[in-house]
């Protein structure tokens, strides 16, 4: 931490790379000064996020929709002389690697005239992935840097911002580690990985793996991959090694899939493009609590979503057209905005993807000139 960002008097901006459940707080640990962070309302639905994160001052925004409230919370903070976390990803990175970043940040510091520091976390990937539930002993580094003063801020266009945040906040876990080699002290390595890499590149299966300890297998196929002490994949009994690192996989698995709906929509499909079978659903309640209403097989096909519940008769259908949002939450529950009212889904089994729906679902946007909706991190 250079003596710039120790002397900083506030307020600032904070931003930084964003991969873990536990970024802000290892972030903003190290700050003289404390940081309140945005986050997604859906994260502070009810239980122990609830009451951790309002208590933290945390700021909630609705996820991938207009939120005008977030922003008025923001300058509300600054002008109380506090400091805001900002990731500019809006979500965490699945595979280490820092994905676009919302353009508008730059409008928003434009708009703010504060000064704005990153912090960009190294070996997080290894040490909190996205996709695992608990954290792995490991080499974890924080650099931080004063980006802007707020001189600087009100002299550089929204462009040169950008450029400079993409810049400075770019970093690519997998190669960092190849230089690196830190080696991480887990014997559950591959735990719950599935929820990141859902597509098997042997079969092409869809949600076939179940992991235990540092391995994970292909149920139709048997495609096997163990994961060594530094985080890279190798076959334990030999055979095609498909990719080495979880980045290569998961960008493969984005194009594969993107192209399969596609394929689907264009020839305006009826079959059902996936589903996921004994989905726990909830409903947000008027406190923005979840209400559970009940068991139900969850249906994707090109213009809607199906939730067949088990013990009721009718079908609930959400059409692609009133769908406002689809995304995964934390702990990989599915958040769904449907006419303004939040539901959550939750896979039967640990290791259920609910990245496939929204890498999907904005494929099906895409195709339909939807665009309003798409996220912004998700590729075509």
């Amino acid at each position: 931490m250079p003596p710039e960002v120790k002397k900083l008097k506030s307020p600032y901006v904070l931003l930084g790379n964003h991969v873990g459940h536990w970024d802000p707080f290892i972030i903003g640990n190290f700050l003289p000064r404390f940081t309140r962070f945005v986050a997604s309302d859906a994260s502070m639905r009810g239980g122990v996020n609830k009451f951790f994160m309002t208590r933290l001052g945390t700021i909630p925004k609705k996820k991938n929709m207009r939120d005008t409230k977030v922003i008025r919370d923001i300058v509300a903070v600054l002008q109380q002389g506090g400091n805001v976390g900002i990731f500019p990803e809006a979500v965490r990175n699945w595979a280490g690697s820092t994905m676009s970043m919302d353009s508008s940040t730059a409008r928003l510091i434009k708009m703010l005239k504060v000064p704005v520091v990153v912090a960009v976390l190294k070996g997080m990937n290894l040490f909190n992935p996205r996709w695992a539930k608990k954290v792995r002993r490991t080499e974890l580094e924080v650099e931080y840097k004063l980006l802007f003063t707020s001189d600087q801020v009100k002299e550089l266009s929204e462009e040169e911002i950008t450029k400079q945040i993409i810049e400075h906040l770019s970093h690519d876990e997998v190669e960092y580690q190849r230089k690196h080699m830190n080696k991480i002290r887990s014997d559950k390595r591959a735990e719950h990985i599935s929820f990141a890499l859902y597509t098997c590149p042997e079969c092409e299966a869809i949600d076939s793996f179940r992991a235990e300890g540092n391995d994970f297998k292909c149920l139709y196929c048997n495609y096997d991959v163990h994961i060594d002490e530094y985080g890279f994949f190798e076959r334990p009994n030999g055979g095609k090694l498909y990719f080495d690192n979880i980045r290569d996989w998961y960008n493969w698995e984005g194009k594969w899939l993107v192209d399969y709906v596609k394929q689907k929509f264009d020839v305006q499909s009826k079959e059902v493009i996936f589903e996921d079978k004994n989905s726990k659903i909830y409903h947000t309640t008027s406190d923005g609590d979840l209400d559970f209403i009940g068991v139900a097989d969850i249906r994707l096909f090109i213009n809607r979503l199906e939730i067949d519940f088990k013990d009721k008769e009718e079908c609930m259908i959400m059409t692609l057209d009133d769908l406002q949002t689809i995304s995964p939450q934390i702990n990989d529950r599915l958040e769904m905005y449907y006419k303004d009212e939040a539901y959550r889904a939750i896979g039967e089994r640990e290791g259920v993807s609910a990245l496939k729906w929204e890498i999907a679902v904005n494929t099906i946007w895409k195709r339909m000139g939807q665009t309003n909706k798409l996220a912004p991190y998700v590729s075509f």
